[in-house]
């Protein structure tokens, strides 16, 4: 029994031709599909182009307007669509600041509470105010965007959209023309003015008001314009008149030149250079709070807080 038994065990069973030939049928059909296809998820043609993709991981980002936003998950993108005026070199420990849409890091000047200049070396109890002036690279432009364009008289082409006038679209690629322009010094200094809107949430506020000169009554002089903008209308309405920053001038922020920023601090205050390398500090265009204040506007999801506007290496698209 156990002789017969290992005989059948070690016999190799029958196979009939014709299932080879099927099997080996399957496998060369599928060796020729095999060798058609590839791993890039990507469609054909799409790495011609200088595009980063990058998979979304954990939550979405809630803000990508600059003065908002907030969240370390947000950083992968606001900093590679804006860009301040410092950035760092992370390849020298420890970890050094460098220029990125300025010209130099700046160092500040020392004033004493008459206004007179104080040596590099003052002890902080002399110091009254800090005086930053950093110049900003010419040359530099804002990516493409509706709120640049301009028709044939010089005129913005979509800052004067009626009710309704926006349609269907829901994103800035839908407008037909683009535009862009230099970057220029009063850009940041709007930026820094923005901080005190009552619009969005600005989580910086409290820290810059109390360091920026005239920034903390700034904010209650902005609270009380708005106020003024938004009489009559209901506090659920999307839409809401530009709160234009360029008219009320700010003491702690000017632009003395085209491509000159002047920020004064109060006292000695040497953190101020790492805030210029966060993108609380990025330029904002006051063209694109224009266009984005127009009715419709929030409805149709175009806010900056989705559809970014910067300078830096890449830009948000569909």
């Amino acid at each position: 029994m156990e002789h017969r038994a290992s005989r059948h065990a070690s016999a190799a069973p029958r196979a009939w031709p014709g299932v080879r030939w099927l099997v080996a049928g399957v496998l060369g059909v599928l060796g020729v599909l095999l060798a058609g296809c590839n791993n890039n998820p990507q469609p054909e043609g799409a790495g011609a182009a200088n595009t980063l993709y990058s998979a979304v991981s954990g939550s979405s980002p809630r803000h990508l307007d600059p003065t908002a936003s907030y969240w370390s998950n947000e950083a992968s993108y606001t900093y590679q669509i804006y860009e301040p005026p410092y950035g760092y070199h992370y390849l020298k420990r420890p970890f050094e600041l460098v220029p990125k849409a300025a010209q130099a890091v700046a160092q500040p000047r020392y004033l004493d509470k008459a206004g007179r200049p104080l040596p590099a070396d003052a002890p902080a109890a002399d110091i009254a105010e800090s005086v930053y002036d950093v110049p900003i690279k010419p040359g530099i432009r804002y990516q493409p965007h509706p709120a640049f364009a301009l028709d044939e008289q010089g005129r913005h082409r979509y800052h004067s959209m009626k009710p309704g006038e926006l349609g269907d679209r829901r994103s800035p690629w839908d407008f037909e023309h683009q535009g862009t322009r230099e970057l220029v010094a009063d850009d940041y200094v709007y930026a820094i003015k923005r901080h005190a809107t009552t619009r969005i949430t600005t989580p910086i506020f409290g820290i810059f008001a109390e360091y920026v000169v005239g920034l903390k009554e700034y904010g209650e002089l902005v609270k009380a314009e708005d106020a003024k903008l938004r009489a009559g209308l209901s506090p659920a309405s999307l839409d809401k008149p530009f709160l234009d920053f360029r008219r009320w001038p700010l003491a702690g922020a000017s632009a003395p030149e085209k491509h000159l920023l002047r920020i004064r601090i109060k006292g000695k205050y040497p953190q101020w250079n790492y805030w210029m390398a966060m993108t609380f500090l990025s330029p904002v265009p006051w063209e694109a709070d224009a266009f984005y204040a127009q009715p419709g506007m929030v409805f149709h999801g175009l806010s900056l807080d989705r559809w970014p506007v910067g300078t830096g290496p890449y830009m948000m698209t569909e």
